[in-house]
């Protein structure tokens, strides 16, 4: 169709959001009227899920809803693909068309499609093409840049952990069972093996995909989490007896293949924390903790595994034991209580040394005050002091000369004898 070709051209083109919002409903009209001429464009359409204008992304977000809902157009391609991007928009009303889409009318309508297209969604999301057993997606650069959000930050882990969070909300246990099994198998296997290059940084992002989400909870199996054959199964039973009989049996094939799942999936683990810390990848920290959520959650399974090699379950435990004590060690030293009390600590040390500066400054001030004091004191003349007085001889006319004195009371006192005291005679 010529008229649709020139419509998508000027759909790419326009910067008139009015015009753009017009062909997107001309299109999807032109679905519903002539559906095999149309269907080859409904990847070009999809681009308007992206764009700029928050009118016009709801608006084909709505009406690919539809046609998808009535069969127009079939889940398939990069259609699911792209639609997943709207699970994290910026605008919260195209992220709860989204959640209600996804968790409820594709839930009923195609349940397998979020397993048949987990682990593919993981590379679109990071833009990786650095695997050599998958091939590189349909569509140009710039499509493929517009429909991922790749990046090592943590704004972008949340988006995309929030998006397979939604796809493994949809599965049934067997399914998390299979997904499980593909993200060991083809993920963390083909990193171990080469396939998937892990020195690139679009593939270090998948391998970090891929340990939370096994580390997540939920993927991880719970009791009252039952696939609805299972349900239907229970509730068709007689009586209680049929009903608990049918519940022991369904969780004896659960554990029965988490066990061999486990069984598989260590040596995998082994091998691939062998590699990471040979380049000394920052990876590791996140092996370590996936493993450690594993061995918490599979710890019967586990037990069962190791106990017929101990060597391996002394490694794994020294290795786990290690990893705790550097992640508390890093934690205590980043933590900001502990900061906080370090820096008091350091203000209160540093305002009692001020004190005790500051009195040792005034004692010896003090000190010195006293004996500038005392060095500064005068002696009183001689004219001030009381001196007793001898009585001398006076001669006529009241004057005194030392040659007038009698000359017997002089001889007397130089012949004047001492007197010793009786103890000593």
């Amino acid at each position: 169709m010529l008229i649709a070709s020139v419509l998508l051209q000027e759909l790419e083109k326009s910067d008139c959001v009015a015009l753009r919002n017009n062909i997107v409903v001309m299109m999807a009209d032109f679905c519903v009227r002539y559906t095999a001429l149309v269907d080859c464009y409904i990847a070009k359409i999809t681009m308007c899920l992206r764009d700029p204008c928050e009118l016009v992304r709801r608006q084909t977000f709505i009406l690919l809803s539809r046609l998808l809902q009535r069969d127009y157009v079939k889940w398939r391609g990069v259609l699911f693909l792209r639609f997943l991007l709207s699970l994290v928009d910026e605008s919260e009303k195209i992220r709860q068309l989204a959640d209600f889409l996804f968790g409820n009318i594709l839930k009923a309508k195609a349940p397998l499609l979020a397993y048949n297209s987990f682990v593919e969604a993981i590379f679109v999301l990071n833009d990786c093409h650095v695997h050599n057993g998958l091939n590189d997606s349909k569509g140009s650069q710039t499509e493929r840049r517009l429909f991922s959000i790749r990046g090592n930050d943590e704004r972008s882990r949340s988006k995309r952990m929030h998006i397979y969070v939604s796809l493994l909300k949809q599965m049934a246990p067997e399914h998390l069972l299979a997904t499980f099994a593909k993200l060991c198998a083809e993920i963390l296997a083909a990193a171990s093996d080469g396939m998937l290059n892990i020195e690139d940084a679009t593939g270090q992002s998948v391998l970090q995909d891929a340990f939370q989400i096994l580390a997540c909870r939920e993927i991880r199996i719970t009791p009252t989490r039952g696939s609805a054959s299972e349900a239907g199964e229970i509730e068709e039973e007689a009586g209680d007896t049929g009903a608990s009989s049918a519940a022991a049996k369904g969780r004896a094939i659960t554990q029965a293949v988490r066990k061999g799942l486990i069984q598989n999936t260590i040596p995998i683990f082994i091998e691939l924390k062998r590699l990471l810390e040979s380049k000394n990848s920052p990876l590791t920290g996140s092996l370590m903790e996936c493993l450690r959520i594993l061995l918490k959650d599979y710890k019967s399974e586990i037990d069962d595994i190791l106990v017929a090699d101990r060597q391996l379950q002394k490694e794994l435990i020294y290795d786990m034991q290690k990893y705790e004590s550097a992640k508390a060690a890093a934690a205590v030293a980043t933590s900001p209580a502990l900061s906080k009390r370090r820096s008091n600590l350091a203000k209160k040390l540093q305002t009692d040394s001020r004190v005790a500066s500051a009195m040792a400054d005034a004692a010896a001030a003090a000190t010195a005050r006293s004996v500038l004091k005392e060095v500064n004191t005068q002696t009183p003349p001689l004219s001030a002091m009381s001196v007793p007085k001898l009585k001398t001889a006076q001669g006529q006319g009241g004057t005194t000369a030392r040659h007038d004195r009698p000359l017997h009371v002089l001889e007397s006192l130089r012949s004047r004898k001492t007197f010793d005291s009786d103890e000593e005679n």
